[in-house]
């Protein structure tokens, strides 16, 4: 069986100083799509956020409503008579 490479390649070979980082372009690449992924989430809760907004008025009436109608009120007591009737 043929090997390409070190049986162990995390076990550091005596001599071999090249640097284990990765390239510029790569790291760059790395950043870019962090900063991509943290944009969109930004984005997304903006969205969210004007979404809700112009959403509350309508939900609000729609839950006024739904109680409104799912309840009747309480019937009013009887009033005093008043000394003033004739």
């Amino acid at each position: 069986m043929a090997m390409n490479g070190p049986p162990f390649p995390w076990i550091p070979v005596p001599g071999d100083l090249r640097p284990r980082s990765l390239d510029r372009r790569m790291l760059v690449r790395q950043w870019l799509l962090a900063a991509a992924a943290v944009s969109l989430i930004i984005a997304a809760g903006v969205v969210a956020w004007h979404i809700g907004r112009l959403a509350a008025p309508t939900i609000g009436r729609w839950q006024i409503t739904v109680t409104d109608e799912a309840r009747d009120a309480p019937p009013l007591p009887d009033l005093p008579t008043s000394p003033f009737a004739r």
